[in-house]
């Protein structure tokens, strides 16, 4: 068992003993826990229209940061490259947060976000916060069928998307408010966790209809660490260029920026080299992230970035060690920053200065943040999975069932990640891979036993199968196999239409092959 202590807080010694991932777990609570829950504010709950619910709004956030003031300044400070406001203009926040606190719903209650990247995202997502209740986003791509199950897995109050059709949702009384609509869910229980708390969806590491439950403080926490790992500071201007409904967008980018007081400017998707060079250029930005799919593209196309761009940081899967270099020859004076982390851990875990480090080093994803100790565990292949511990690890999963043992708690604060890796004698976490249910599919995360899932659904289906597959520009994309029984096959149209109506455009297949099952092979 390896132990690897980074910083004084941490007391655990070197032979701590972990243990494996076959034994047994007892869980049992902690004292030293960031938030702490009542049984009650778990349990589902009816609320009628006519009920009246005590406040919860900001007061009870006790972060400074979270005060309607500081944000709405903040908010005021972000540029938006491509506005998508409503032609009246915007509810200000505070009618927002006052709209958000009047709904029939309990303190704590969920609320769906589904919009674009933009001011307007933002917006909602601090409103439904700080009227005390719990945001969750969604991309705006996200079919309506899948959206229904998310809101009803979650125990949603309330829905915001740009449009809202309340007999395709499942909603009542729709209406628009600060350039989105807003309906409410009714007939079923409201699930409710107590003010404070943001449901941050498992970036397709879990299940359609999986997230995991955070303390809005601890997410702070963590932006503010990453953020000290890559020396940000208020005068920089941040280019969020990644989508906000991930964790690394919300946390590291938007929460960091209103944690160190920087300036952002919302961007895409889509992501084109040319617009992100001239937007960097012409924004002014000193501080970027992109995955290392988007790196790749960055690189080939020339990789010299303009001089504004003072740190770039990489996050999402590991990067070829190899364009770390390419990437620092050609940009002697940038800041260039690999990152590691997930969503179940807060997100960030570690950082690696490449610019700092000699190319040996390229290959590891750095030193733990302030307050983060990761550890390994032998795994059943002989392997050894990273644990991260953490007073930003999420306080526990919601939703349906999450098909992937990745992220699972071990203890309050102790995280499965179910990642191989090691770290070495000087402290530095190296990553050599991931479990074998999820991958990154056009630089996004794709839980393949999601998309499994969904193509099994279809009538006829026995199983299905995914494979990764490498086409001639390096990128990934997905197969799916579908084994059907001869009475019932559906074609491979039919299951295409079925696909699209639950599955993200990232999820969806490239490939799509309909085999039939011989006799016998039905419980293989």
């Amino acid at each position: 068992m390896t132990s690897q202590n980074t910083t004084p807080q941490n007391t655990t010694p070197r032979n701590a003993t972990i243990p494996s991932a076959t034994s047994p777990i007892t869980t049992t609570p902690s004292a030293t826990s960031p938030i702490t829950t009542t049984p009650s504010a778990t349990s589902p709950i009816t609320a009628p229209p006519s009920t009246t619910w005590p406040s919860a709004a900001s007061p009870h956030l006790a972060d400074p940061l979270l005060d309607p003031a500081v944000v709405g300044d903040f908010l005021g400070r972000v540029e938006e490259l491509s506005p998508a406001e409503d032609p009246g203009g915007p509810a200000g926040l505070p009618a927002l947060i006052d709209r958000f606190a009047a709904l029939p719903a309990p303190p704590g209650a969920v609320v769906v976000i589904a919009l674009p990247n933009g001011i307007r995202a933002l917006r909602f997502f601090f409103a439904v916060a700080l009227a005390g209740h719990t945001p969750v986003l969604l991309s705006p791509s996200t079919p309506v069928s899948r959206v229904r199950e998310v809101a009803r897995e979650l125990g949603a109050c309330a829905l915001v998307r740009a449009a809202v059709r309340a007999e395709a949702y499942g909603v009542t009384d729709v209406t628009r408010t600060g350039g989105a609509d807003v309906g409410l869910f009714t007939g079923r229980p409201y699930l409710h966790h107590g003010p404070g708390h943001v449901i941050l969806m498992s970036s397709g590491t879990s299940g359609m209809a999986t997230g995991c439950l955070h303390g809005i403080d601890a997410l702070l926490r963590n932006a503010r660490r990453h953020g000290r790992s890559l020396g940000q500071r208020a005068a920089d201007t941040t280019l969020v260029s990644l989508p906000v409904y991930y964790s690394y967008a919300l946390v590291a980018q938007v929460l960091g920026g209103l944690a160190h007081g920087s300036r952002l400017v919302m961007a895409g998707p889509p992501f084109s080299v040319a617009d992100y060079l001239a937007t960097v250029a012409g924004r002014g930005v000193t501080l970027s992230s992109l995955t290392p799919s988007l790196i790749k593209s960055v690189v080939t196309a020339g990789g010299e970035l303009p001089a504004p761009l003072r740190t770039l940081t990489v996050g999402g899967q590991a990067l070829d060690p190899s364009y770390v270099s390419r990437l620092l020859k050609l940009n002697p004076e940038l800041g260039l920053y690999i990152t590691y982390g997930l969503t179940e851990a807060g997100p960030r875990v570690s950082t690696l200065a490449a610019h700092r480090e000699p190319p040996h080093r390229h290959g590891s994803v750095g030193l733990p943040l302030d307050g983060v100790e990761v550890l390994t565990r032998p795994t059943d292949t002989g392997e050894r999975e990273l644990l991260v511990r953490s007073d930003t690890v999420y306080r526990r999963r919601v939703g349906e069932p999450a098909p992937s043992k990745r992220g699972d708690l071990i203890e309050p604060g102790l995280l499965a990640t179910g990642d191989i890796g090691h770290v070495d004698d000087d402290g530095y976490v190296y990553v050599h891979g991931r479990s074998s249910d999820f991958a990154m599919v056009r630089g996004e995360k794709v839980s393949t036993a999601t998309v499994r899932r969904a193509a099994e659904s279809l009538p006829g289906v026995v199983r299905a199968a995914t494979r990764i597959a490498v086409v001639d520009d390096d990128s990934a994309v997905l197969e799916l196999d579908v084994f059907v029984d001869d009475a019932v096959p559906p074609s491979e149209a039919e299951m295409r239409r079925h696909l699209r109506s639950l599955l993200t455009r990232n999820e969806l297949p490239l490939t799509v092959r309909i085999r039939s099952l011989r006799a016998g092979e039905h419980h293989k």
